[in-house]
């Protein structure tokens, strides 16, 4: 008897402490969902098509985090995966100040028009962060809500490891 309240209660506390790391975690935190004016993006980045098992990606990401300095990684999912064997592809880049078009390959440039987009803003630590499912999700109810088209792209603006916004343009 004195063993099951022992257990029970251990299993009352470790659950209490669970519940508190995620609060604290901002878990609980909602997607900040707003529509903003934009201009043209104009990004320079790397291409990626494989699996998300190959190093090539890793590769990809380290080359574009060196090169972006201080701006925002910015990165485009035009397929993603259902596996871990199935076809990504997927553009990692940055604004820069000033598009060099001499790049060197693998290096290209990508351009999304831009007049008016769903900003969805997701502010807590990355291991609480909502998948970008869900997130697409709330920027469609929020185009519905509001009666806009979306052009069907998402662009994800890494801030640092806890901020992360997804943009997703507006269409005519």
């Amino acid at each position: 008897m004195v063993k099951r309240k022992i257990i029970l209660l251990s299993i009352g506390v470790f659950l209490l402490l669970l519940s508190s790391l995620y609060v604290y975690l901002g878990g609980f935190i909602a997607i900040e969902l707003r529509q903003t004016e934009c201009s043209d993006l104009n990004l320079v980045g790397l291409n990626y098509i494989g699996i998300p098992q190959d190093e090539k990606i890793g590769e990809y990401f380290r080359e574009v985090e060196t090169a972006r300095k201080d701006k925002p990684l910015q990165t485009i999912y035009y397929i993603e995966p259902e596996g871990k064997r199935d076809t990504l592809h997927v553009f990692i880049g940055y604004e820069p100040d000033r598009i060099n078009e001499s790049l060197s390959t693998p290096w290209v440039t990508r351009s999304v028009e831009c007049q008016s987009a769903i900003v969805a803003k997701l502010e807590m630590n990355r291991f609480v962060m909502p998948g970008p499912d869900k997130t697409k999700r709330a920027i469609q109810d929020f185009a519905k809500e509001k009666g806009l088209t979306l052009k069907g792209i998402y662009i994800d603006k890494i801030i640092s490891s806890d901020h992360v916004e997804v943009w997703a343009p507006v269409g005519s």
